[in-house]
């Protein structure tokens, strides 16, 4: 406890666990504190999008939870009458993983504390986060421990705490937003079937929607309770024979839809939200996951959106901490975090309004009808383009464009399919043309800065225009940057254009600038945008002439 650490991370959920194992990967001292004593053993949020698994992979944990997730092959609506009204059956997607799969949060969390306990880093808890005050260094963080009262420093602080986040009380910010009027019910269900379930289930009543997932030894489950059912309670733990009554009412009343139920071993009741921080970042402390922002369960997208905002303020940390960038770093955090969050909670909150009949173009054609209809709607976007709807599940759609520091250089910004703000597939072939195929998943490794410089042939390149790029990058970076020429798909995204990425430790372009096809861009573009944020190292110096490249240098 005593330790000095440049970043606390306070909560060890999925959030908190994630940013402390991405800034410890990255070279950052971390300490990571909780104010329960063990780890919980809860199913809670279990859905696991594949652009999650895509940011967890450069750390050694997304291949482990995938092995314990359940995947889901099919999604089944059905009516009251337990007829099937709908089905969908979700595709690949452009990436390694399924767009959804499931699996329960503890195993999550276990997985990637184990992960973060295999590189020195063990969770402090049984500490309560009480008060913090900040200076132009760092920030002095009230904790009770069970010594009693102690006072941690660190360089920067991660609130992590959750949706009653203690930090976000004591920096005065409240969350704006609205409380959804239902009243869910909810728990894990052990059956006894010999083959696991690989199916979503939606059942339709006239007074109740209730909802199974898929997860090892049995199914999550999730219904709306009548006004009549639990008077006056609305959040805490319930009385497992409650779920178990709920559910044989409903699913249990279909032979086909009802689980032989062995035991509950979590039950809760809980309302849900929509609602976000005003700002994630008050000076040197940060919100992330649920401190920052909640929405609707509908779609599973409340953890992942906690995973995703460990990542992108993991690697901001880590740049200003590391390799000399300086505070700007951190101003497209909140942009980019909050824009995701909009994303994501507009497609939460049309999917909770379908799914609870808060939409009155659900019933105007009249049932089954209505619903397969709106359900198309949401689900398929157009007949002719699942896919898509299968990437927005997965969150492999999602690009970001208010953040100043998405450049791109290119005459008409409509050209091309890659730009700065996307993420690059996974499964993209980032070779040079010949021997085997690179896929961006192979080269990725959430540590190292990208310059991909993508031209129709690599024989079109000489090395010393390839070593003005390297040279300029290397320098700002502090040598935590790869060059990469690539061919194949890297060029297919915006050819006959030849051009050059800069591609964030997660992944996602920062810089895209083209040029003619005769050409291949000049580093001066580059040189601007990195001097943005980054000192150069004074050990490497270019003069202006070797900014210029001159036309014989390309073939």
């Amino acid at each position: 406890m005593h330790q000095p650490c440049e970043v606390l991370v306070v909560g060890a959920g999925p959030t908190g666990l994630t940013a402390a194992l991405a800034l410890t990967a990255q070279g950052v001292r971390v300490a990571i504190v909780d104010e329960s004593s063990t780890r919980h053993r809860e199913a809670r949020a279990s859905a696991v999008h594949a652009r999650s698994l895509e940011l967890l992979a450069p750390y050694g944990v997304a291949d482990r939870i995938e092995a314990y997730a359940s995947p889901v092959h099919d999604v089944r609506f059905f009516d009251w009458t337990g007829r099937e009204i709908m089905r969908r059956s979700p595709g690949a997607i452009d990436s390694q993983y399924p767009a959804l799969q499931n699996v329960q949060q503890w195993r999550t969390e276990q997985l990637l504390e184990e992960e973060l306990n295999a590189r020195g880093v063990m969770v402090q808890r049984d500490v309560r986060f009480v008060s913090l005050s900040q200076d132009a260094h760092g920030v002095e963080v009230e904790v009770v421990t069970t010594g009693g009262p102690c006072s941690l420093r660190a360089a920067f602080v991660v609130a992590a705490d959750g949706a009653h986040s203690a930090v976000r009380h004591t920096l005065g910010l409240s969350m704006q937003g609205s409380d959804y009027p239902e009243r869910w019910i909810a728990g894990e269900l052990e059956v006894r079937e010999g083959r696991p379930s690989t199916e979503s289930l939606i059942l339709f009543e006239p007074d109740r929607v209730s909802l199974q997932f898929p997860l090892d030894r049995g199914r999550l489950f999730f219904a709306t309770l009548k006004d009549d059912e639990l008077v006056g309670r609305s959040r805490g733990r319930v009385d497992p024979e409650e779920v178990a009554r709920v559910y044989q009412s409903g699913f249990g009343r279909h032979a086909h839809l009802g689980a032989d139920i062995a035991a509950i071993p979590w039950s809760s009741l809980f309302t849900m939200h929509q609602c976000t921080a005003p700002e994630y970042q008050q000076g040197r402390v940060f919100l992330a996951g649920d401190a920052a922002h909640l929405c609707s369960a509908a779609g599973g997208n409340g953890m992942n959106a906690g995973i995703g905002d460990a990542i992108n303020l993991a690697w901001r940390l880590a740049a200003h901490l590391r390799i000399g960038a300086g505070t700007s770093i951190f101003e497209g955090y909140s942009l980019d975090r909050r824009e995701h969050f909009e994303h994501v909670n507009a497609s939460s909150d049309a999917a909770h309004r379908l799914l609870v009949a808060h939409d009155p173009e659900c019933f105007q054609l009249g049932a089954p009808r209505g619903l397969r209809a709106a359900f198309a709607r949401l689900f398929m976007h157009a007949p002719a383009t699942p896919t898509l709807a299968d990437r927005e599940l997965g969150e492999t759609s999602i690009a970001s464009v208010r953040d100043p520091a998405y450049v791109n250089r290119v005459a008409d910004p409509a050209l091309g399919t890659m730009h700065a703000g996307m993420r690059i597939p996974p499964l993209a072939d980032c070779s040079v043309g010949f021997g085997s195929p690179r896929p961006w998943c192979a080269l990725c490794d959430g540590f190292h800065w990208t310059l991909l410089i993508a031209v129709a042939s690599r024989d079109d390149v000489r090395a010393k225009h390839i070593a003005l790029f390297d040279a300029l990058a290397s320098s700002r970076l502090r040598g935590r940057v790869r060059t990469i020429v690539a061919t194949a798909d890297a060029f297919s995204w915006n050819a006959p254009r030849p051009t050059i990425y800069l591609v964030r430790p997660d992944g996602v372009v920062a810089y895209r600038e083209d040029c003619a096809p005769s050409g291949i861009p000049s580093p001066q573009g580059i040189a601007v945008w990195l001097d943005r944020f980054f000192r150069a190292n004074p050990s490497v110096t270019l003069s202006s002439s070797c900014l210029e490249v001159p036309d014989s240098s390309i073939r």
